[in-house]
């Protein structure tokens, strides 16, 4: 199966300080998403979780979901912490068990927004980019 990766997007949450987080941005139905810098725009599978930035321009709780399309695996999980809730952004960590083509999804209220990635087997390089090194 072909991984139709979902192209990052050209625009920004409004939020300038958001906006700066990372240059791979996701939106849909006014929800954005955004990998961490030291990943270079890949996902990658496994531990540790991959930080994910999110932005929403809907009041309500984010949940995330996932589930990988092309065969069958483990389930993804994510961690939301509290605390965010009177803010337009939310941090949060997703762990995805294993490499292939994975669907998240981040959802408030009503609005949801879909993104399939091409998820990678870790190389090593984001984790040295977190630990300073």
């Amino acid at each position: 199966m072909s991984c139709g990766a979902t192209p990052y997007s050209a625009l920004r949450p409004p939020d300038e300080h958001t906006a700066s987080f990372s240059r791979w941005w996701y939106y849909g139905d006014r929800i954005w998403a955004a990998l961490a810098p030291p990943y270079d725009g890949r996902w990658f599978a496994g531990e540790p979780p991959l930080k994910v930035l999110w932005y929403t321009e809907v009041a309500g709780y984010l949940r995330i979901a996932g589930q990988r399309l092309d065969g069958p695996s483990a389930v993804l999980s994510a961690t939301i912490p509290s605390g965010y809730e009177d803010f337009g952004y939310q941090p949060s960590a997703i762990l995805i068990p294993e490499p292939g083509c994975w669907e998240v999804t981040g959802s408030v209220g009503d609005h949801t927004l879909r993104v399939v990635a091409d998820v990678s087997i870790r190389d090593g390089v984001e984790d040295r980019a977190f630990a300073g090194v």
